[in-house]
């Protein structure tokens, strides 16, 4: 099963790429920082809750 699994990844991750990488999609646009850390900001704040959990957790 578990080479059925790393096969189908292996095929999705290759056979996708060029889907990805579609003409409108550019990085030298003005807002393309903002729409970039947009995507990031989810990232971030879970960062942020799991360190704050990790502070304020009692001590054993």
């Amino acid at each position: 099963m578990k080479k059925v699994v790393i096969i189908f990844a292996g095929l999705g991750a290759l056979l996708s790429n060029p889907l990805l990488a579609h003409p409108g999609h550019d990085h030298s646009a003005s807002g393309s920082g903002l729409v970039n850390l947009l995507w990031l900001v989810p990232v971030i704040v879970a960062a942020v809750v799991v360190v704050f959990k990790e502070v304020t957790a009692p001590k054993r």
